[in-house]
């Protein structure tokens, strides 16, 4: 949903992903000018702050899409938008970059820009029934894959109380529609329109070649459960959150994943266009 704002900024808190020589120079030019515009300006410098998330009128992440990533998973529970300002490499959640900051943080101060509500999934694994992880926030994607070893798997999936199929093969990806341009990509998914209210479920390397990416309501919880072909095997299995948060699986355990009910609150361009994402950041061709 997009979605235009109104509500000038006062206060802004700063993600800067620190590894990166060209993130750290772009910091103190963004720290600058927010603060030349009279906004108050704080460092996450501990994720745990709760403080400073809920005091925050708008969130910037400095890096690429890891860093909007982990800053997602924080600020969605507190409704802060989240402006991602590129530093030069893929950047499919970015809404700008530093000269695009620039040219239109007047604009933004002033709440002229537009929101972009992006659907997350929670996450949960249950063993024997009980909660053994979780629930976890993910913006992308909760992916189910073997571990070091090289050895097929079987999950048996379910749409809330819908049997759907028996996967055999490395693994499941469970994506968002905003995830469907990460590993599901290379999964052979299909591309998915963000405003979409859906989840896209991509086996990885089936070992049934008929079985394909599959588009299903994000109405319902998706159940896949780690499942033996024959008594006493233990494959080495993880969850994996945004390819940020690893869980170990054992076999029984059973990984639900459901919609968040509050969305991440993204930052973009007014004269932003996602199909002009996906020509820039694909290298579609363009006549």
């Amino acid at each position: 949903m997009l979605s235009k704002t109104s509500q000038p900024i006062r206060s802004a808190i700063v993600f800067c992903n620190r590894t990166k020589p060209e993130a750290r120079r772009m910091m103190g030019q963004v720290v600058s000018i927010l603060r030349r515009g009279g906004v108050r300006v704080s460092i996450c410098a501990d994720p745990r702050d709760g403080g400073a998330l809920i005091q925050a009128d708008l969130a910037v992440a400095l890096g690429g899409d890891g860093t909007m990533l982990r800053a997602a998973r924080l600020l969605a529970p507190h409704s802060v938008p989240l402006l991602g300002i590129n530093t030069g490499h893929l950047g499919f959640l970015s809404g700008t970059d530093l000269p695009g900051f620039r040219r239109g943080y007047r604009n933004l101060l002033s709440g002229r820009f537009l929101i972009e509500e992006r659907r997350m999934i929670s996450v949960e694994v249950r063993r024997r029934g009980r909660l053994c992880f979780g629930p976890r926030l993910a913006l992308n994607d909760c992916v189910i894959r073997c571990g070091k070893q090289a050895r097929a798997i079987l999950l048996r999936v379910r749409s809330g109380s819908r049997f759907v199929a028996d996967y055999f093969g490395d693994g499941l990806i469970v994506s968002t529609p905003t995830g469907s341009t990460a590993y599901a990509l290379a999964a052979s998914g299909p591309i998915v329109d963000p405003r979409l209210d859906v989840l896209l479920i991509a086996p990885i390397c089936p070992h049934t070649l008929t079985q394909r990416p599959l588009i299903v309501s994000a109405g319902h919880t998706f159940a896949v459960q780690l499942s033996a072909r024959h008594p006493g095997e233990a494959a080495q299995v993880l969850v994996s959150l945004d390819g940020q948060i690893d869980c170990p699986l054992r076999m029984g355990d059973e990984v639900r994943a459901r919609r968040y009910d509050k969305p991440l609150r993204l930052v973009l361009d007014r004269g932003y266009s996602y199909y002009q994402v996906l020509r820039e950041k694909l290298r579609w061709a363009s006549t």
